[in-house]
């Protein structure tokens, strides 16, 4: 990460307007090192574990979320996770910017807007913690529970019951 940052920070003007940090961020994490979103293999556990991830350049949401956060707190951009449901993304806020980033969908930008958009035609509920930063403990729950839930679903109970114990103790 830090050798991305590194190659990142001599690319990106970082007094810039958010569309134009967001634009070479996302041409360099997507275009040039190939970061993508998992649709072939969604559930796929390697997709949920940080180290894989970073070398095999595909995951999950919350896990393409995670290298797009750690690589911008490194840059100390003003970015943070946000919870969705059924959807984990992204968003750049300064004093003057608000921009949602969807890691999964590489790095498309998304407005408050769509993002009330996804909450109506999924029918949940529109409840303002969901777009409001989660906490790195409420992110790590987050990853748990997606690992919880794919052991499950391949009958792997040992795995399964492992991460159900990770959940029970981070709830405390």
């Amino acid at each position: 990460m830090d050798g991305f940052a590194g190659e990142l920070r001599q690319r990106v003007d970082l007094r810039a307007r958010a569309s134009k940090i967001l634009a070479e961020t996302n041409a360099y994490i997507f275009g040039e090192l190939g970061f993508a979103g998992n649709e072939d293999n969604y559930y796929d556990p390697e997709n949920s574990y940080l180290n894989r991830v970073l070398d095999r350049r595909t995951g999950n949401p919350i896990n393409l979320c995670l290298a797009y956060l750690l690589l911008a707190r490194r840059l100390r951009l003003p970015i943070v996770g946000i919870g969705l449901p059924g959807h984990f993304i992204c968003r750049f806020q300064s004093s003057s910017d608000e921009v949602y980033i969807d890691p999964f969908n590489l790095g498309r930008l998304l407005t408050k807007a769509d993002c009330v958009h996804y909450l109506v035609r999924g029918n949940y509920d529109l409840h303002e913690d969901y777009l409001t930063p989660v906490t790195p403990r409420r992110l790590l729950m987050r990853v748990c529970s997606n690992l919880h839930q794919v052991y499950l679903h391949l009958e792997m109970d040992g795995e399964a019951t492992r991460f159900q114990r990770y959940l029970v103790a981070l709830a405390r």
